[in-house]
């Protein structure tokens, strides 16, 4: 692991534990929420977590989170009401109407999931001391609490739009008995925001998409197999990087990369493989992710949930098989749910 950038390391654990805690809040909900469309941690932990039974502005909400969220696609899905009005409002389930003081409540299912998460995350947490080991554990923890700053529970959505750049708007929170998906989320949030500051991509397109390309011509289908994202995340990307002329998409649907974007992977390179400010955190990532065995009992889906269900079944074996080679090296949360690999 000593060539893996200390955010991929950060991105490996992170998305890890959180695909660990969707399944496990997707089983204990089943007969509760089942109906619904189902939700990612990053959703709970920057909009629903803070959307409490009285209400919330929608501006003092992203204050407190710290980064936008898809408040209309949980109003769709019937997570959170807006508006408080009888009947559907105008623009339900997009962001259309939405004020700095619209107000955003929960649903009955919203306020069951606000309930159900923290408990899963705990339990989460204490399944990792008995696979990993308390000393790995809290020594992971001491060295991510070092110098976070208040910033999301968890890594924002991005969007292709503007290249899927992380945005930290203010505000969040950085309490010294954050769970550990939480520590792991904030400070890959901050070292991403350090990244990108100066590279000429993100660095959910340099990690995933660049880095796999690199020199050669890959078959477009393949690329959600080589980078563990989504193939809906992958249609995202590629969109954007040929938009963009950082990679060409050829007649027989392979990509390649532009000299734009062999530039701007090397950009990556260069940046994410400084030494210096992360040896400690890198030391306590490499020693809990040397353990395989572990992260790959977290990723097994309970049965029934839909990473153990057809046509997520494929995806599902690479990462039992071989965790880290599979996973993404940085999560791409977008606004479907909020799934950490784009799903």
């Amino acid at each position: 692991m000593a060539t893996v950038p200390l955010t991929a390391l950060l991105s490996w654990a992170w998305i890890a534990a959180v695909m660990e805690v969707d399944n496990a809040v997707e089983a204990a909900g089943a007969d509760h929420v089942g109906r619904l469309f189902k939700i990612s941690f990053p959703m709970w932990a920057n909009a629903l977590r803070l959307v409490d039974d009285e209400g919330i502005a929608a501006a003092e909400l992203g204050r407190r989170a710290g980064a936008a969220c898809n408040l209309g696609g949980l109003e769709r899905w019937g997570w959170v009401s807006v508006g408080g009005g009888a009947g559907r409002r105008a623009g339900y389930g997009t962001s259309r109407g939405l004020r700095a003081d619209t107000v955003i409540a929960p649903t009955r299912a919203g306020r069951y999931a606000r309930r159900l998460f923290p408990e899963i995350v705990g339990i989460v947490e204490q399944r990792w001391r008995d696979r990993f080991g308390a000393e790995a554990v809290d020594m992971l923890r001491d060295r991510l609490s070092i110098g976070v700053r208040a910033v999301p529970w968890s890594p924002p959505e991005v969007h292709p739009s503007d290249g899927f750049i992380t945005h930290v708007t203010g505000g969040g929170d950085s309490p010294q008995d954050a769970p550990l998906v939480v520590l792991l989320g904030q400070r890959l949030t901050q070292r991403t925001v350090q990244e990108e500051s100066s590279l000429p991509v993100s660095l959910p397109l340099a990690a995933n998409l660049l880095r796999v390309v690199d020199g050669e011509q890959v078959a477009v289908v393949d690329l959600p197999a080589r980078t563990g994202l989504s193939k809906e995340a992958i249609a995202m990307a590629v969109g954007n990087l040929s938009r963009r002329r950082l990679a060409a998409v050829n007649p027989d649907r392979t990509i390649s990369l532009t000299a734009k974007g062999r530039t701007a992977l090397q950009a990556y390179r260069d940046s994410a493989l400084r030494r210096g400010d992360g040896d400690d955190l890198r030391e306590a990532l490499e020693d809990l992710l040397h353990d395989t065995t572990a992260i790959a009992a977290g990723l097994r889906p309970p049965e029934g949930c839909w990473r153990s269900r057809r046509p997520h079944l494929a995806r599902t074996a690479r990462l039992l098989a071989d965790p880290t080679g599979n996973l993404p090296w940085q999560p791409m949360v977008l606004h479907r749910g909020g799934w950490p690999d784009g799903s």
